[in-house]
């Protein structure tokens, strides 16, 4: 008998909810951002999981799905984005470009 299996890191966020699709696994963070908004002042966010193709977040203020937005990391120039979904002070952000991988896994380890 054969038994096929994937070993993968036990802090990867693979679990996909019904009705939601990922392109890309994301990796557990916790990192304070800011989220700004076309003629908005930024708003700080605490990204709570990360992939080259998009994040999670959590915030006090409301925001929109499909609202295009610009995340600001510490250390990373400003990254366009569109707000996938938002409900209950946690939403998903999905990026106009990708992160490079290993930019990506850096904000993910909290270097």
């Amino acid at each position: 008998m054969q038994i096929a299996a994937r070993i993968e890191p036990i802090d990867a966020v693979n679990v996909i909810e019904a009705g939601e699709s990922r392109s890309a696994p994301r990796r557990r963070a916790n990192q304070m951002a800011s989220l700004r908004q076309r003629k908005a002042p930024p708003e700080m966010i605490q990204v709570v999981d990360i992939s080259a193709m998009g994040c999670g977040f959590r915030s006090r203020w409301p925001f929109v799905a499909g609202t295009r937005v610009w995340l600001s990391l510490p250390g990373l120039e400003t990254w366009a984005a569109t707000i996938a979904w938002y409900e209950d002070g946690k939403g998903g952000l999905q990026f106009e470009n990708p992160l490079h991988p290993l930019v990506a896994e850096r904000y993910a380890s909290g270097l």
